[in-house]
């Protein structure tokens, strides 16, 4: 202890009334170290090419840190924090925890993470991505000819309707029927 430090704390009889006297004096850098080690989770975002594991051990390692310094996070918020800074890639997963309303805890969620981007290796990115741009396009074009041929069929009704001609029936091939 400096000198300082002795000085202002000589009156003091007990072990307990210097370390309250010390926390009020040096309780703000515990304050602003939980605010950083909240800071650091909430603006983490994990880099494609990283392994999901090491990110989410970063991520706990900021969880306790922020506990340390007297932050208070449960469970579900610390797995919905984790979820928040998982890349695109991870989006299926993401749906598929909300919607089934998993409740996982840290190390089965990263488990069932690190099993998630196994799949995502062995698939390959590349190929998603093909599919995904392309599809759209497709089916934009798809529904164009479609539209149109449906507007072909529909003329072509309305005038065999007015005609009278109620053509052969698709099903047993009798006129009129």
């Amino acid at each position: 202890m400096s000198n300082v430090l002795q000085q202002q704390h000589q009156g003091m009889r007990t072990a307990t009334e210097i370390m309250g006297s010390i926390q009020t004096m040096f309780g703000e850098t515990s304050t602003c170290a939980r605010f950083e080690a909240v800071k650091a989770i909430m603006n983490s975002r994990m880099k494609v090419g990283t392994p999901v594991r090491d990110h989410l051990l970063r991520i706990m390692a900021h969880f306790n840190e922020a506990e340390i310094h007297g932050s208070i996070i449960d469970q579900q918020t610390q797995v919905g924090m984790i979820l928040e800074t998982l890349p695109d890639s991870f989006i299926s997963f993401k749906t598929n925890y909300v919607l089934n309303k998993m409740d996982l805890n840290l190390i089965v969620l990263m488990n069932e993470l690190q099993i998630f981007e196994g799949m995502i290796k062995s698939k390959g990115d590349e190929a998603n991505m093909v599919v995904a741009s392309s599809s759209s396009k497709k089916k934009k074009k798809i529904s164009d000819k479609r539209k149109a041929s449906m507007k072909a069929k529909k003329k072509v009704s309305k005038t065999e309707k007015k005609a009278g001609n109620g053509g052969k029936c698709f099903l047993y091939g009798k006129e009129g029927h």
